[in-house]
């Protein structure tokens, strides 16, 4: 075979010079790769930044108008004196409570996390029991890093009943 110098077989390298390609392998292209890789990172990126933000936008979004049942009625007997009851009131938990003064009802939920408070019978107070924050019976804040009082939800008593929205 007669080959001029400047045509070589395929595979052979110009002395003292090796060769880029490996036996068996094809040659690739780094940087198309790396950039694939970082569009992926990116792509990941983007996503868990996504899922990071979701539950930040969901805390500080104003809670949607409440729907469920504008009147609850319960039977006076399941609300001992000194105990309480919790039900559904528009869509929300709301406390009914047999003081030594009456019956009273406040929106359940704590301003400060969002935690549903509960009957302490013997301190006669609601009790907050994600931070230990405590309300008066009047729904006044008592104690803990709580920004301001429960909502009162308006009741009426009747013979046999509590009405609840009335």
């Amino acid at each position: 075979m007669n080959m001029s110098s400047s045509q070589k077989p395929p595979g052979s390298a110009a002395p003292g010079k090796k060769s880029d390609k490996a036996p068996g392998k094809t040659n690739t292209d780094p940087v198309r790769r790396r950039r694939f890789l970082q569009k992926c990172l990116g792509v990941l990126g983007g996503i868990g930044s996504l899922m990071a933000a979701y539950p930040l936008i969901r805390y500080i979004e104003p809670p949607p108008e409440a729907e469920g049942s504008s009147r609850v009625e319960i039977d006076r007997a399941s609300v001992p004196p000194g105990t309480s009851r919790t039900v559904i009131y528009r869509g929300r938990p709301t406390i009914v409570v047999n003081t030594s003064e009456g019956y009273i009802a406040y929106n359940a939920v704590c301003p400060h996390l969002g935690c549903v408070v509960k009957w302490e019978r013997g301190t006669e107070s609601l009790v907050c029991p994600c931070h230990g924050g405590k309300f008066g019976t009047d729904g006044s804040v008592q104690g803990g890093p709580i920004p301001g009082p429960l909502n009162a939800v308006e009741l009426s008593v009747t013979d046999d009943k509590i009405i609840i929205g009335a």
